[in-house]
């Protein structure tokens, strides 16, 4: 439908509609722009309505006629009347239960046909699913579309050649470094970048430094709802930390100091879980993380130094 009718949806400017709208609903009620259209209220010419708890979609009557769902995010199409072409048009939420879009000369251009149901309600919900409800909240109609926030974090594939070139990257870039994807060529220390450092080589002194970095204490099954990568912390108490990274297919991967990014532990097997995986003198397993990463190497968000 999108692609037929891609010239229709020119996303509206809805700021001088909003400061004019007592004026523009003289024979309706007051609209207070929230996420619902109840019985009597009219949405004009570039009136819009959107979730009241998010902003990733928004319902406008657009100026040519055409009600419109749109997507916030790029502004795509969701979900339209296939009403352009007539200005002038409103979109008005009867008492009998109908949404009806009404052209210019009084004429429907489209209706949900749920009229006999007084007291019925518009709604567009934080999901961007438009519905239209009966008195008692069940659902008569619905536009059936939804929209995710975009996630702003992505974990990053194996690619060890990024970080074995044998010169700066290498040398320059620890396990640290490497477990939060984020190349800094400083041999970055957890909680250096905050202030934390002389700490002694327990496990808890690392934890609380990491904390201190803004990495996230997690467990073994936590997942991350805005798509941060997993990593692990181990001790070689009184002398070394260590950390792992899972990567996008959920294997194990790391760089102890200035060696080779490897996905392998010390008897030479993939790392499926560091928690069983052979660390060598690194004993205590201290915990799991998330970190702000990205999937581009050496591109990871975490604040470290």
């Amino acid at each position: 439908m999108a692609s037929t009718l891609s010239h229709s949806f020119k996303p509206l400017r809805v700021a001088a509609a909003l400061l004019a709208c007592s004026v523009a609903l003289q024979a309706s009620a007051a609209h207070s722009y929230t996420d619902k259209l109840v019985a009597g209220e009219t949405l004009q010419a570039n009136e819009s309505i959107k979730p009241i708890d998010n902003n990733l979609a928004y319902l406008v009557m657009q100026g040519d006629g055409n009600l419109v769902l749109y997507r916030t995010s790029d502004n795509a199409p969701l979900w339209h009347t296939s009403s352009w072409g007539h200005p002038g048009s409103v979109t008005v939420m009867q008492g009998d239960g109908n949404l009806v879009v009404y052209g210019p000369n009084n004429e429907v251009l489209f209706h949900t046909s749920t009229y006999n149901n007084p007291g019925s309600y518009l709604q567009l919900l934080s999901s961007g699913n438009l519905v239209v409800k009966a008195a008692n909240n069940t659902v008569l109609w619905a536009s059936n579309t939804s929209v995710q926030p975009a996630t702003p974090y992505s974990t990053p594939s194996y690619q060890p050649t990024f970080w074995n070139d044998n010169g700066t990257i290498q040398r320059n870039n620890n396990c640290y470094n490497y477990a939060n994807n984020k190349r800094t060529d400083t041999f970055a220390q957890p909680g250096r970048a905050h202030g934390v450092t002389g700490y002694p080589m327990t496990g808890s002194a690392v934890y609380n430094a990491a904390v201190a970095d803004g990495l996230v204490p997690t467990t073994a099954s936590g997942t991350s709802p805005d798509g941060k990568t997993k990593i692990a912390l181990v001790v070689a108490p009184g002398y070394d930390y260590h950390w792992y990274r899972q990567d996008s297919d959920g294997r194990w991967t790391h760089k102890p100091g200035q060696t080779r990014a490897t996905n392998v532990d010390n008897s030479g097997v993939t790392i499926s879980n560091p928690e069983t995986a052979n660390r060598g003198a690194y004993t205590q397993f201290v915990g799991y993380f998330f970190t702000p990463s990205d999937s581009v190497q050496g591109q990871g968000k975490a604040d470290i130094r």
